[in-house]
């Protein structure tokens, strides 16, 4: 049941990661450099509102935290996971 709960939450936040990129670039702002010339993603999904049009930052906003929100719950199962399988 972990093994189940942990593969749905690692794929579902990187399916919300990689769209909350997706969204970024597609909505990239004109005033801002080219998406290859910004350091890294994680400054995209950190400050979105510095690089993607107004409408869609809630959008990207909730994408990011759906997906970080995600990767954390499978962390904790991989920390379960790993607890119950040391105290055995």
């Amino acid at each position: 049941m972990v093994q189940a709960i942990f593969l749905t939450t690692v794929l579902g936040g990187t399916a919300c990661l990689v769209a909350a990129i997706t969204v970024a670039r597609f909505n990239w702002r004109s005033d801002v450099p080219p998406f290859i010339q910004v350091s890294s993603a994680f400054k995209v999904l950190a400050r979105p509102s510095s690089y993607v049009v107004a409408p869609t930052v809630p959008l990207v906003r909730a994408l990011t935290l759906i997906g970080y929100g995600l990767l954390g719950i499978a962390f904790i199962c991989l920390a379960y996971q790993l607890f119950t399988d040391l105290s055995k």
